[in-house]
């Protein structure tokens, strides 16, 4: 019981006097790794997709309409051997609908006009059949994934282990990049509005 009051009385007094008793320092730590090893990704026609002019009419008044499913092939490729993900940017942020997508920019009366969705088909780690996997605590764990999310980050598994990113130096994915317009009685459509997406994609090793 002496213990214990003593304690509880040492508390008290810390809790008098912070002042006297706070640090007058601090600490700064910067770890990482510099690797030898660069990658250099690179998308099928430049990246682009060009869907042209869409009329209202084609448009669904009351639920999203996919307008397009465009494929494109993402290539990387490495000077040696490298565990690497890829982290997607949106340059057109806070304009999805939906968090996990890519935006399409806004309406001039600034609505959301829709998303763009990357999905994964198929994956090819130095030629051999391999699978995606993501990760949404920056590779603290990994699942399996057939799509390329906003906020998470995408690596190379085998087809056996879902968990573990793998060594690679060529990737290559082919991808379908959805492109899905907002409902119409939820947009001011009076006049012409741009289709504006637009996203960067880095890779960054792990």
């Amino acid at each position: 019981m002496k213990k214990y009051l003593a304690a509880l009385s040492a508390t008290a007094l810390i809790g008098m006097t912070p002042h006297a008793l706070a640090a007058s320092s601090t600490d700064l730590s910067v770890t990482g790794t510099i690797t030898p090893v660069a990658c250099t990704p690179s998308l099928s026609n430049g990246g682009k997709i060009d869907l042209g002019k869409i009329s209202v009419k084609e448009l669904q008044p009351t639920a999203d309409t996919i307008i397009s499913r465009a494929p494109m092939q993402l290539t990387i490729a490495c000077d040696g051997e490298t565990r690497l993900a890829l982290k997607t940017t949106d340059n057109r942020p806070n304009t999805a609908l939906y968090d996990v997508y890519l935006g399409l920019g806004k309406t001039p009366a600034d609505e959301k006009l829709g998303f763009i969705n990357i999905e994964i088909k198929q994956t090819l780690a130095d030629s051999q059949v391999a699978q995606s996997i993501s990760s949404a605590d920056e590779g603290a764990t990994w699942k399996r994934s057939n799509n390329i999310y906003k906020g998470t980050i995408t690596s190379v598994g085998t087809t056996a282990d879902h968990q573990t990113p793998i060594l690679v130096r060529d990737v290559v994915m082919d991808l379908s990049v959805m492109t899905t317009i907002a409902r119409t009685d939820s947009l001011t459509l009076d006049n012409e509005v741009a289709i504006d997406g637009s996203a960067t994609i880095d890779v960054i090793y792990i």
